[in-house]
């Protein structure tokens, strides 16, 4: 049963004081009114009574010399989640200010000067009740709705999961695609080219500048082949394709990039591979396009049932709200997505800054989280950092 419906339908009320009289009197205009009523003698019988039984509002008298009063009964009412939500009138026999302050200070909803006229306290019951169903079928309906947004926010981040495996997938084909057709036909004209030349000298400036450009062609074929999709993630691993990335990234653009791995990596999901790839991937090209540096860092290494990655740089550095911005917001949506992808696996990246450059490490588990619940922000590195092997900074926008 809610703590909001009663039985057979009636709206239910305590009735807490330490007089007998009042009780009795309170208690039967309640009744002839309607309402199912309780009765209490003291404020601990009360609280005793409110967490067991749902109650749809107190009438609490303020002075009961003999044990608990009621405004440290109201005090521990307010303080209990389960009984938090019921509205408690005051029944006093004072009406000074100090006495009304101190009622609303404990968490009192309104107040009923004794005597009491029968039909103002009715009024002041039947809007107390009244507000207080109101809140509660709000406070419900909020929490359903909220409850809701989570569920369609997890599956939204779960969708962009899906996307992001799904564009790799067709980056994979696209790949296959390059080195299965053009640049095989490449190659056989390269091989064709040659042989032509060896038989017709008079044509061998011609047939070297075409070779040349074959050369040129296959290798930058080669290279938009292994960019779009390396074949080593596939085949060896996320280690290798690291290896590869920063090698890359060393002839592409300039930048000296390093790699760090461990003696021993533990076989990893093939999902988890790709993203971590992809994310390493997407922060090297922001190292590249914004860092300003010279040299770069990736460093991996697999501890405690988690993977973790760090990349580094001695460049210009950047915010530290960096990771949590928003996209739009004063930043693109480079670390925005590397975050909401390793929020998908149960993961986090915390990021180091300042005049010296900049470091971002990523961290996720070897085990994904069964319900691919993604970990609130600050749970995984964003609290922390930590040392992995020696290297310098990251600078990403």
């Amino acid at each position: 049963m809610g703590r909001d419906q009663s039985e057979n339908g009636r709206r239910s009320i305590l009735v807490v004081d330490d007089d007998p009289r009042n009780l009795r009197a309170v208690g039967s205009l309640l009744k002839e009114s309607g309402y199912q009523v309780h009765v209490a003698d003291s404020g601990e019988l009360a609280l005793a009574i409110a967490g067991e039984v749902p109650l749809d509002l107190i009438l609490l008298d303020i002075r009961m010399p003999r044990g608990m009063d009621g405004l440290e009964t109201c005090r521990r009412l307010k303080a209990d989640d389960r009984t938090r939500p019921i509205p408690v009138i005051f029944l006093t026999g004072k009406e000074d200010e100090e006495t009304t302050v101190r009622a609303f200070t404990a968490g009192g909803a309104d107040y009923v000067k004794k005597p009491f006229d029968a039909q103002v306290l009715l009024a002041r019951v039947r809007t107390q009740v009244e507000l207080g169903l109101l809140s509660r079928t709000l406070e419900r309906a909020l929490g359903e709705r909220t409850q809701e947004l989570r569920n369609a926010n997890a599956r939204l981040r779960q969708l962009a999961l899906e996307v992001s495996l799904i564009e790799e997938r067709e980056r994979k084909r696209l790949a296959g695609e390059l080195h299965d057709s053009p640049m095989q036909k490449l190659a056989l004209a390269q091989m064709q080219i040659a042989a032509a030349q060896r038989r017709d000298h008079e044509s061998e400036a011609l047939l070297e500048s075409g070779l040349e450009l074959m050369r040129e062609a296959l290798g930058e074929l080669r290279s938009l082949q292994f960019e779009l999709s390396p074949p080593c993630l596939y085949q060896e691993g996320l280690a290798p394709a690291l290896e590869w990335l920063a090698s890359h990234a060393t002839r592409r653009f300039g930048i000296a990039f390093s790699v760090a791995l461990p003696p021993a990596l533990p076989t990893l999901d093939r999902n988890l591979a790709i993203v971590l790839f992809q994310c390493v991937r997407e922060l090297i090209y922001n190292v590249t396009r914004h860092a300003h540096t010279s040299a770069g860092r990736i460093e991996l290494e697999a501890v405690d049932n988690a993977v973790r990655l760090v990349v580094s740089d001695d460049g210009q550095g950047f915010p530290p709200d960096a990771a949590t911005r928003q996209p739009g917001v004063g930043g693109g949506y480079g670390l925005f997505s590397v975050r909401e992808r390793l929020a998908l696996l149960g993961g986090d990246l915390a990021i180091e800054s300042d005049a010296g450059g900049a470091r971002v490490s990523l961290w996720a588990p070897l085990t994904p989280p069964a319900d691919n619940s993604p970990l609130p922000l600050g749970k995984g590195l964003g609290v922390r950092a930590f040392p992995i092997g020696e290297g310098s900074r990251l600078s990403a926008s």
